[in-house]
C-alpha cells in the first residue's frame, strides 16, 4: 500500500480536529502496515478514538496510536499505524 494514502487520511482527520503539527514522517512496515508520525502534536484519548473510528469507517485496519516522546524534540509526537482493507 502507498504511504501517502494512510498519511493523507490521518492528516485530514487530525486537521478536522483543529490540531497542527510541525513535520510528518511515514514508513512502510511488514504486512502492508503504514506508520505515520505527526511531530509536535499530541492527542487526548478522545481524539485518538475519533481518529481510530474515522479511519476504520474509511476502510482501514487499526493497529495502534501512541505517543512517541523523544529526547530529540524534532521527532516527538503521535504515531499512527494502519493498513488498508
Amino acid at each position: 500500500m502507498r504511504k501517502g494514502t494512510v498519511t493523507g487520511e490521518v492528516k485530514s482527520i487530525v486537521k478536522e480536529l483543529g490540531l497542527s503539527w510541525s513535520n510528518t514522517y511515514s514508513d512502510n512496515y511488514v504486512r502492508e502496515r503504514v506508520g505515520v508520525k505527526l511531530v509536535g502534536t499530541y492527542l487526548t484519548a478522545e481524539q485518538k478514538e475519533i481518529v481510530k473510528n474515522k479511519m476504520i469507517e474509511r476502510g482501514f485496519t487499526y493497529h495502534y496510536i501512541r505517543e512517541n516522546d523523544s529526547s530529540w524534540r524534532y521527532c516527538a509526537g503521535t504515531r499512527f499505524c494502519f493498513t488498508k482493507n
